[in-house]
């Protein structure tokens, strides 16, 4: 059998096909008009649903935002201590005759969010003409006083306040009377932490005093409207003021006890007719004070009628030292 050369196999070439495109003005025009028909198409589809988009919005603002009823008719507000309708109203800017669909409820809601006296808002539109507000109030714990950063130690609006989670922010009118009892925390001014209203206090001093307070309200809730102010004397010692005019030195810990020893000292000198004009607890024994020979003023501290071994009548009477 013979083979195929080479060059037989070279015969078998590929088809080479020519194509050429015929190209004329009429020809050019009926392809124009094609792509004009698909464009129009195209611009039609678009109208139709820009059409059905104005006649929804158009539909909704008839409905809702030009319809009568919806007319802003009443505002509730939430009980509290901070704003009433009127003071909402100034402070929002509402606009009395307005549509409850006009107003932005996540807009108001942050506008409420930044007085600082407001933790918590919410606001809802009740149909048909109705804006309820819902605000949660911060709760005091104490005043905050600092004479070289311009907060002064006054029971008053403005003056600065502090919540219970450490929040400080200015006192609004509304919260001065229902604080006048609250106890004053003095602090010293530090640059490294200092007093900003409107955020979490981190300030070393703060957190001392607020140790020595919390122990009051522990072991005297009831009477923490006896304390005038809570300061740090020092790097060891705090100075707790009584409204009675009583200066009582504390440490750092250790506060049961010493608040135990300062409700018997009160409630001895009440009872023989003597006011303690200081008195220092971080000692355990022989706790030193100074006296006014005075008309007592009624015990700050209630104390049990019985008291135990450790400061029994007779070594209290030893304690009361007239310096």
């Amino acid at each position: 059998m013979r083979k195929r050369s080479s060059k037989a196999r070279r015969h078998r070439h590929h088809v080479k096909v020519l194509k050429s495109e015929v190209m004329s003005p009429r020809i050019a025009w009926f392809n124009f008009i094609g792509f004009l028909r698909g464009l129009t198409k195209v611009a039609l589809v678009i109208g139709l649903l820009l059409a059905a988009a104005y006649g929804i919005r158009e539909a909704i603002e008839h409905t809702f935002h030009r319809n009568p009823d919806f007319q802003l008719k009443a505002i509730k507000l939430s009980p509290n201590d901070v704003l009433d309708e009127g003071e909402l109203v100034t402070l929002l800017k509402i606009d009395l005759s307005a549509n409850i669909f006009d107003f932005d409820i996540e807009q108001l809601e942050q506008e409420l969010l930044e007085m600082p006296a407001i933790s918590a808002a919410r606001v809802e539109r009740n149909l048909p003409g109705t804006l309820n507000f819902s605000i949660t109030t911060r709760k005091p714990a104490a005043w905050i006083a600092c004479s070289e950063e311009g907060f002064p130690a006054k029971r008053q609006a403005k003056s600065l306040l502090v919540d219970h989670d450490g929040f400080s922010y200015p006192c609004p009118p509304g919260q001065a009377e229902g604080c006048q009892d609250l106890p004053i925390l003095v602090l010293s001014t530090d640059p490294d932490h200092p007093i900003q209203p409107g955020k979490t206090l981190d300030h070393p001093q703060y957190r001392h005093c607020l140790h020595l307070l919390k122990a009051v309200i522990v072991q005297y809730p009831d009477e923490i409207r006896f304390v005038d102010t809570i300061s740090q004397a020092n790097k060891w010692a705090l100075s707790l003021k009584t409204r009675t005019g009583t200066v009582a030195t504390f440490g750092l810990g250790s506060h049961e006890r010493q608040l135990r020893y300062l409700s018997r000292a009160l409630d001895h000198a009440s009872k023989k007719g003597y006011r303690i004009e200081t008195i220092n607890l971080i000692p355990k024994r022989n706790v030193p004070i100074t006296v006014i020979e005075s008309e007592a003023p009624p015990r700050a501290i209630p104390v049990p009628e019985e008291m135990p071994g450790d400061m029994r009548s007779d070594d209290l009477r030893t304690l009361l030292n007239r310096n």
